[in-house]
């Protein structure tokens, strides 16, 4: 069964290049709920997905601008004074993705690495980034921070009061 209880309310919030057709975008949320769903042991109507388009002169890495010609390699410059990078010709960059994750309460990190590495797939497959460019930052807090239809995560009956229509 699904958790009823203490739920996390995660809040996925996807900065990402706008190169996603509108119906990519429906199954991209649908799989990160998904995901979510099945790594977490959730129920799917808290989990909320946003996705934000930027365009690439408003992404940057090591320095460098993601709208610049040379920004696959100076994206993976290792060093800075020496300029090594890991690129290679094989290696361009058709997008960027920054998830980041509102959540409830804290859990193992073993759940978390599951988590964090099926949301990559996810990710790398619908946005066409590269895993090194794609960054997942989660962010715990507790239940009392989170509120829906005018009730706090904190409160016992949270669930059915946030679910008034």
């Amino acid at each position: 069964s699904k958790r009823t209880g203490g739920a996390l309310m995660p809040l996925l919030s996807l900065n990402t290049w706008p190169a996603m057709s509108r119906d990519t975008k429906r199954q991209l949320i649908h799989q990160l709920t998904n995901t979510t769903v099945e790594t977490l042991n959730m129920i799917p109507d808290k989990i909320q997905v946003l996705i934000h388009e930027q365009e690439p002169e408003n992404f940057g890495k090591a320095g460098a601008m993601a709208s610049d010609p040379t920004f696959s390699f100076d994206s993976r410059i290792t060093n800075w004074q020496t300029r090594a990078s890991y690129a290679t010709d094989a290696s361009p960059v058709a997008s960027m993705a920054i998830l980041t994750i509102d959540v409830w309460g804290t859990f193992h990190q073993e759940t978390k690495d599951a988590w964090v590495n099926k949301l990559t797939e996810d990710l790398s497959l619908f946005t066409h980034a590269t895993g090194d460019k794609i960054l997942i930052l989660i962010r715990e807090m507790p239940s009392g921070n989170w509120a829906q239809n005018g009730v706090t995560g904190i409160h016992e009956d949270f669930l059915t009061k946030s679910r008034r229509v």
